[in-house]
């Protein structure tokens, strides 16, 4: 009997551990788009399928931007954000670790080699129902199109993407 009610024991509390994390991923994100700053990025990009979660609008976010005296180094990288004169960011410069300038906006990425790097938001997801018109919609507009992105403490969402002023998702309404 009293084996079991260790087992027991055990098993809850391996269960409220697994509610922990999974409460901490999402509030933390959740937290990010409450409070986060919100940047404009210009874009270019194709739409593929996830088997898994369906049908996104992938974008390419330019980071040729990025300045960095990280060399040949391989790994992850804190990228700090900027503002053009129009209003819309740009990634600046890359670090090993994070910046600890009060007030300095940073993603999270990764670095390979001698300057390719990889951001975080590169999908924007769309109901299916209105994939392949959302598709031909932003290859039309490609150059009027741009994501709201909202970042804290490296971590970044996708708020929307949008073509001109009006989120992609409002066009099909």
């Amino acid at each position: 009997m009293f084996k079991n009610n260790k087992r027991l024991k055990t098993l809850i509390c391996i269960f409220c551990l697994q509610l922990i994390v999974i409460l901490y991923i999402s509030l933390s994100y959740e937290l990010v788009a409450l409070t986060g700053n919100a940047y404009k990025f210009n874009i270019e990009g194709y739409d593929p399928i996830d088997p898994l979660r369906g049908r996104y609008l992938a974008y390419i976010i330019d980071t040729e931007t990025i300045t960095s005296d990280l060399g040949s180094y391989t790994g992850k990288c804190y990228i700090t954000i900027k503002q053009d004169k129009d209003g819309y960011a740009y990634l600046d410069k890359a670090y090993k670790e994070k910046p600890k300038e009060a007030g300095t906006d940073y993603i999270s990425g990764q670095k390979y080699g001698d300057g390719y790097y990889e951001t975080p938001f590169t999908k924007y997801f769309v109901n299916e129902t209105i994939a392949l018109k959302a598709e031909q919609l932003f290859r039309e507009n490609s150059e009027k199109s741009y994501v709201m992105v909202k970042v804290k403490n490296g971590k970044s969402i996708v708020e929307g993407l949008y073509i001109g002023d009006k989120l992609i998702d409002n066009y099909f309404q």
